[in-house]
């Protein structure tokens, strides 16, 4: 009997001591930040290699181990969100960065030119990567008469792989891209405001600024408002020159460009209407950076009633 007390007091003295000292459990999702990151882009046309094609990475937001984004300086001035849901999110993500890219002149954190294999790689000139997600553009390309615009893509290095949930810190991408003969002519690009404000019709401001790009200089300006329908078209532009569409930002507006045919369609999103969505609804394993120190907790307390109840059956069996 006093053996069976003497541990019960020394397990009894571990649980306190479990209370006292909580724990954090890292799933196997986490992400090590130790391990060098990279990124290659292959870029082809049905097959054929486009080779000298120019393309910058930018380092959007750094990532923790617990897989939280965190904007780097020359993005946080930018009301964007960085929680990509989708994969169409995160186009519309790329589309509407790489707009201030290019008209604040941001300087990139890789710059590279595809081999004779179409292949660009990251890191280039020795330099290290850091883990986090990167805006990916690329420059006019002119090849066997014709114009190539790679399409922006935004790039989480490393990248979670969606059947293993394993981290890939080796990323390797196809960049899409539109092409057309090169044969210069003039072209037309509208713009539209869509406002999602629901119920907050009192915050939206009653105009908004919007600029053309041409490549990276602003080309024109025009003011968006009730009375022109919130839209205008720009006729007899250069279509040697890339154009672009930024909006002048906005306060307590998220906002996304995206293009489509001719038209750069401009939603602004008013932030108390974003809904939360959790990451899962039914988690399976600990989410990452979760505190844990009730697990041991509550099997130290398993294993103390079952130490517990050999005393007491040992103890009945004495009495009898």
């Amino acid at each position: 009997m006093e053996l069976y007390k003497r541990l019960g007091t020394i397990l009894l003295s571990l649980l306190i001591i479990m209370m006292l000292l909580p724990m954090t459990v890292f799933s196997a999702g986490s992400i090590d930040l130790n391990r060098d990151v990279s990124l290659a882009i292959t870029y082809q046309d049905d097959g054929t290699p486009l080779v000298g094609a120019e393309f910058d990475i930018y380092l959007v937001a750094t990532v923790n181990e617990h897989i939280e984004l965190t904007p780097t300086g020359s993005f946080n001035q930018f009301n964007v969100d960085l929680k990509g849901k989708s994969s169409e999110s995160w186009r519309t993500l790329a589309s509407t960065l790489e707009g201030y890219v290019l008209r604040d002149n941001i300087t990139p954190a890789g710059n590279g030119k595809t081999d004779t294999d179409g292949l660009a790689f990251f890191p280039t000139d020795e330099k290290k990567l850091i883990p986090g997600l990167y805006l990916v553009t690329g420059k006019r390309h002119l090849q066997g008469g014709y114009r190539y615009d790679a399409l922006p893509f935004m790039a989480m290095l490393p990248t979670q792989d969606k059947d293993t949930s394993e981290w890939i810190y080796d990323l390797k991408v196809n960049s899409k891209h539109d092409s057309v003969p090169d044969n210069p002519a003039t072209i037309t690009r509208k713009v539209l405001k869509v406002w999602k404000d629901k119920s907050n019709g009192k915050e939206r401001p009653k105009e908004i600024i919007v600029q053309l790009l041409r490549d990276d200089e602003v080309f024109d300006t025009v003011v968006l408002n009730a009375g022109n329908s919130w839209r205008h078209t720009w006729t007899d532009l250069d279509d040697r020159y890339k154009w672009t569409v930024v909006e002048k930002e906005l306060e307590n507006y998220i906002v996304e460009v995206i293009q489509e045919g001719t038209t750069f369609v401009v939603t602004n999103t008013y932030k108390k209407n974003i809904p939360y969505e959790p990451t899962q609804k039914k988690p399976t394993l600990p989410q990452t950076g979760q505190l844990w120190w009730p697990v041991p907790l509550l099997l130290c307390t398993g294993l103390l009633f079952v130490v517990i109840g050999l005393i007491s059956r040992r103890g009945a069996a004495d009495e009898k």
